[in-house]
């Protein structure tokens, strides 16, 4: 858990609205931070907002509502925002007054707890006080009383507990944690109990609850899985040749398509053919359309000049028109224009370019100016109201000059007077110790005449309950027992699996074996099958003689055409031959492609059935060997049932393998009999657990007499001489006084010059604090005075030249900008002359355009009338024609191409369809296909559904199985478990109170011990504390690591060293409190003032390094060298009201002081 902030008004002194962020910079980053301020300032309310945010409760008032509210206010409230395993919360509290009127009676306190999903999202949890107390419990993991002793660094206390005498530390351990550690105990105890027996009827709950199969029916549904493999596979063969008979159909389908594809095409193309023929027709005709090329030529380049003309005399026309409107604006008359004169436009460009440069920088050079003297004018009056401040405050505190340079020792009067009060408490300590030799010797004999007497109760129990473990054993041993319950329970087991396997022998004899393909015969089909495979041997081999056919007839007609080049009496190119046979008679041809295709149908018909064969060979010889291996199960679970009925000895003629009544009746006595030796042995151990029990305790018992006798024996052995120790006490204390005396006089006088007395006892720090206060605020105020009286003099003399040279500044500016403005005008007045200019010569290039084109367009229409045309445009498209004359030709050649193709492409494709659908029977088609391919589908998804089905019951079976086992032996761990928590209660219940908690502080001490060492090893990793025997009560030491694990008393500890160690302690206790929640944000509340410096920077060191760990620490002191050295702080100032505020002191990177509270 960590504290993010806290946001309180009105709590005790501290008046308003305050809050402070642990989780931001100061804080943060320091990692230990201080909360100063003097005494009554209010630093402990702060720990009183934050318990009462999360509790409602403080640390030290019952009824918080009554008391934490500052006087003559109507109401406070408290919030605290904290992180709990990533989750962000804000739980708040208030109360308000009646009526709102500050002496209104309180009203009930209210509370909320909300969840901060987010920066921006909120969700209300609780807005109960009850309800939230539970609430914040439940996620800190601790109640109030948990939470102080976790939050709230006990450090001062273990440091008395560590110097404390042997028998005392136990019992001021009881007090820095508080009473309840024994209820808690018991608490624990109770709840380890009533866990353990939770968990062991969760145990047996779950074991009642598997739903196991018998070994029957794990076999029954391994067969029904293999009968469903068996029904898939033949399914799949179906499909398959479904699939075939689809595909050759869907090429059929294609074939089809491909045909009524060609022929549109074909129809498309000659429609082409007849548009293109047309068009060439009219390309020949068109000759005389060539003479009017080139006029109609010119007259497209005249019309395209005639509109450029025009755009660029549009666009001179909107510049003059623009130019004249900017002239307008700026009331500037002709003759004023009239006296410009021209100079070089670039330069003139330039020249303005400058001046503009110039008038920006100027503008700059202004506003920075301005700017400077506005700052340093608000800076006067300021410093000038804080300069007459300071002077009165130096006129008023004048009596504060003389701690400059004279402070009073109050550190070391203060330590005087501690040091004789110490001095005078261990004189009484040993004065006690002396006194009461007698009255431990009287106790110590009254505890021996106890243990004699609880010695003497044991022995009388010891042999009463021999006698009774006599009578239970009647002259055997424990082992003897077990091995007897061991025997047993496997008997039952063996006549357990008898009847199982009695069971399945039943199952797997009435299931029988599989008729199906009972009328198929092996032989038979085994010689089908070799007459088929010839068969289709012969077939192929004709088949291989017809390919070579017809390649014979193709390459004769492919031959036909160069036979007519053969020559009389001329060789054959080709063969070398004289004679020319088939030129003289051609060779007759027969239709070999035709003879090949009906071959080939008849090869795959034959091709079918071998593979119909096959299949139906393959189903018969998979049932056979399923009916072979089911009847092999058969005979194998008969024998193992003789064979365990001959190793129980049960072999007779009423118990056979169907006597099913006869095997159950013997189950149930074997059963009965271990119930009785199970319940024998039970007895047994009981007797034997309770006399160990008494022997142990025995033992303990004589050993305590023994350390008792001893212990007497010392106690009358003691002296009652004066121990030499106590006169040096006395002479110590009595120096101390005399020297407390001489300094005592020496402060009072430096006291009485700045009007202020002698504290009290205790009260030393404060005064310090004080006097410190007031030299270091003298000291500052006067420094502050020297530097505001120079930074006013440099002040005003900054404002006067400021002044100076903004006047210069605006002046050159407004130069600048009158030098732009005539530069402009001229600029524009020369451009409107020059774009005129340029506008008359575009008219008359326009006009002399027109003209020309009129000429050309009526040249044209006089050689239109005199010829055959009807219009320009119709001429135009006719050369627009004869230009493409060579692309025409070209697609006509190309299309009376495809058109000759086409019937040879649609006589081979007409081929393929009529091969296709020898293949195909009649009635069958492509929806009927997709029909009967769904249904085999859905068959092969049930029997796969099936099958998973089965191996997934059958796979949860095994692992039922396994959790089965597992949570058998759970079981019986978890019955130790619950024993060993029953003897605990028993235990706690039997003891006397002393001896029990004299147990749980040993038990608690043990656990702080550990915990204090492993921060030990975290801060420095050279000390370690450890316990040793003692009679007296708890005595521990300090073993020093780095000194070869030499062991140390903790009197031989330094202030430092102490500090370290009883800081771990204070952490050990915060960790073994938070109930397994780690706490993040700590505080300390003491141990600081009689820290030396040396000591001190050790100790601050310390606390620094736990920031590693993700801790923040928070020190509440009052103690200057905290100050000093603590650059993070939250300061509390006290007012002359009774009111304090809260100031935030950043010192971490020379910040300033931040007012984080304010007063009402």
């Amino acid at each position: 858990m960590k504290i993010l902030n806290v946001y309180f008004k009105n709590i005790n002194s501290l008046a308003g609205e305050s809050r402070i962020d642990f989780d931001k910079a100061p804080i943060v980053d320091a990692g230990v931070f201080a909360i100063t301020g003097p005494n009554g300032s209010g630093k402990s309310s702060i720990l009183d907002a934050i318990t009462l945010a999360l509790y409602g409760e403080t640390f030290r008032f019952n009824k918080p509502a009554d008391n934490v509210m500052t006087k003559n206010t109507i109401g406070c409230f408290a919030q605290v925002e904290f992180l709990v395993g990533g989750e962000k919360y804000r739980s708040s509290w208030q109360v308000q007054r009646q009526n709102a009127a500050a002496d209104g009676a309180v009203m009930p306190d209210e509370m909320q707890l909300v969840h901060l999903a987010t920066d921006t999202e909120e969700e209300l949890l609780e807005q109960e006080p009850h309800k939230v107390l539970a609430l914040n419990a439940d996620l800190t993991g601790m109640d109030f009383r948990r939470f102080t002793r976790s939050i709230m660094l006990a450090q001062g206390d273990f440091a008395a507990f560590l110097n404390a005498l042997d028998s005392e530390r136990l019992d001021i351990l009881e007090r820095i944690i508080s009473h309840d550690i024994y209820d808690d105990h018991k608490e624990k105890v109770e709840q380890r109990a009533s866990g353990a027996e939770q968990k062991l009827s969760d145990l047996q709950t779950r074991l009642s609850g598997l739903a196991l199969m018998t070994t029957e029916q794990q076999e029954v549904a391994k067969l029904d899985m293999a009968d469903q493999k068996l029904t898939f596979s033949e399914l799949k063969q179906e499909k398959n040749n479904l699939l075939q008979l689809q595909a050759g159909l869907k090429d059929v389908q294609q074939l089809e398509q491909s045909i009524s594809q060609l022929e549109q095409t074909q129809q498309k193309e000659q429609q082409q053919l007849a548009s293109v023929q047309a068009d060439i027709e009219t390309i020949t005709n068109a000759s005389d359309a060539l003479s009017f090329e080139p006029g109609l030529q010119q007259v497209v380049e005249y019309k395209k000049s005639v509109a450029e003309a025009k755009q660029q005399s549009s666009q001179l026309q909107k510049d003059i028109q623009l130019i004249i409107s900017k002239l307008a604006a700026k009331n500037i008359d002709e003759q004023s224009l009239a006296k410009l004169s021209r100079v070089d436009a670039a330069a003139q460009q330039k020249q303005i370019a400058s001046l503009q440069a110039q008038i920006g920088q100027t503008q700059t050079e202004v506003a920075h100016e301005e700017q400077l003297l506005a700052a340093l004018e608000m800076q006067l009056p300021e410093k000038q109201q804080t300069y007459s401040v300071v002077e009165t405050w130096m006129a008023e505190r004048k009596k504060d000059s003389f701690l400059v340079e004279n402070m009073p020792e109050l550190g070391r009067l203060k330590n005087l007077r501690q040091r004789s009060i110490d001095i005078q408490k261990q004189l009484k300590v040993y004065q006690k110790a002396h006194k009461s030799t007698t009255s431990a010797s009287d106790k110590n004999q009254g505890r021996l005449a106890v243990a004699k007497k609880e010695i003497a109760g044991i022995d009388k129990t010891l042999t009463k309950l021999n006698a009774e473990l006599e009578f239970i054993a009647d002259g055997h041993t424990l082992e003897e027992a077990v091995s007897l319950r061991n025997e047993q329970k496997q008997r039952v087991a063996d006549f357990t699996e008898l009847l199982n396997l009695a069971k399945v022998h039943k199952k797997f004899v009435s299931k029988g074996f599989s008729k199906r393909y009972a009328d198929l015969n092996r032989g038979l089909l085994d010689n089908q099958l070799a007459v088929k495979g010839e068969q289709v041997e012969s077939a192929q081999t004709i088949q291989q003689i017809l390919e070579k056919a017809v390649y014979r007839e193709e390459l004769i007609l492919k031959l036909t055409t160069d036979r007519n080049k053969l020559e009389h009496d001329a060789a054959c190119p080709l063969c070398g031959s004289f004679e020319h046979p088939y030129v003289i008679s051609p060779p007759e041809l027969r239709d070999s492609k035709q003879a090949l295709a009906d071959h080939m149908t008849s090869l795959k018909a034959l091709q079918s059935e071998v593979k119909r064969i096959t299949l139906q060979i393959t189903a018969y010889t998979k049932v056979d060997d399923k009916n072979t291996e089911h009847a092999e199960r058969i005979n194998r679970i008969k024998a193992d049932w003789l064979t365990l009925c001959s190793r129980l000895n049960a072999v007779s003629n009423d118990f056979t393998l169907s006597s099913f009544r006869n095997m159950r009746s013997r189950t149930k006595a074997e059963r009965k009999e271990l119930k009785n030796v199970s319940a024998l042995v039970k007895r047994f151990q009981a007797k034997k657990k309770d006399i160990a029990k008494l022997e142990v305790s025995l033992v303990k018992k004589q050993t305590t007499l023994k350390r008792l006798q001893a212990k007497q024996e010392d106690i009358n052995d003691k002296g009652q001489e004066r121990p030499q120790e106590v006169v040096n006490i006395e002479t110590e204390l009595a120096k101390c006084m005399q020297d407390e005396s001489v300094l005592t006089k020496m402060i009072s006088v430096q006291l009485a010059e700045i009007g202020d007395k002698l504290p009290a006892v205790g009260k030393e720090d404060a005064l310090y604090d004080q006097l410190s206060k007031r030299r270091q605020d003298y000291q500052a105020y006067s420094l502050r005075e020297q530097s505001l009286s120079s930074e006013l003099a440099q002040l005003t003399e900054k404002i006067t030249a400021s002044r100076d040279t903004l006047q210069n500044l605006q002046e050159q500016h407004q130069a600048y900008l009158n030098s732009v403005q005539e530069q402009e005008l001229a600029s524009l007045h020369f451009s409107q002359l020059d774009k005129q200019a340029l506008l008359k010569k575009e008219e008359q290039k326009l006009e002399q355009l027109t003209l020309q084109l009129k000429q050309k367009t009526d040249a044209l229409q006089v050689q239109l009338g005199q010829s055959a045309y009807d219009s320009l445009q119709q001429v135009e498209e006719v050369l627009s024609l004869c230009a493409s004359k060579e692309q025409k030709h070209a697609l006509l050649t190309s299309l009376q191409q495809k058109l000759a193709n086409y019937p040879v492409k649609l006589a081979e494709i007409n081929k393929q369809l009529q091969a296709e659908r020898t293949h195909i029977p009649a009635n069958d088609t492509l929806e009927s296909i997709v029909i009967k391919l769904r249904e085999k589908t859905v068959q092969m998804d049930i029997a796969t559904a099936e099958v998973a089905t089965l191996e997934k019951s059958l796979a949860e079976q095994s692992s039922l199985q396994q959790n089965n086992v597992r949570l058998l032996q759970e079981i019986e761990q978890q019955q130790g478990v619950v024993q060993q928590a029953m003897l605990e209660q028993q235990q706690i219940a039997a003891e006397p109170e002393s001896v029990f908690r004299r147990r749980v502080q040993t038990e608690v001490a043990d656990k702080l011990l550990n915990a204090t060492n492993q921060f030990l090893d975290k801060i420095s990793g050279r000390y370690q504390v450890k316990s040793v025997a003692s009679d007296m009560g708890l005595a521990i030491e300090i073993v020093d690591m780095k000194l070869m694990h030499s062991r140390r008393s903790v009197k031989s500890l330094s202030g430092g060293e102490a500090f370290v160690v009883s800081l771990a302690m204070a952490l050990g206790l915060s960790e073994i409190a938070n109930n397994g929640k780690a706490v993040d944000s700590l505080f300390i509340d003491e141990g600081f003032g009689n820290l030396d410096a040396e000591t001190l920077y050790t100790v601050i060191t310390t606390l620094e390094g736990l920031k590693t760990h993700g801790k923040t620490v928070g020190i509440i002191s009052h103690v200057e060298g905290v100050k000093q050295r603590i650059k993070a702080q939250i300061e509390l100032v006290k007012q002359p009201n009774g009111v304090s505020r809260i100031v935030l002191q950043n010192q971490l990177a020379g910040g300033d002081s931040v007012q984080v509270g304010s007063v009402s």
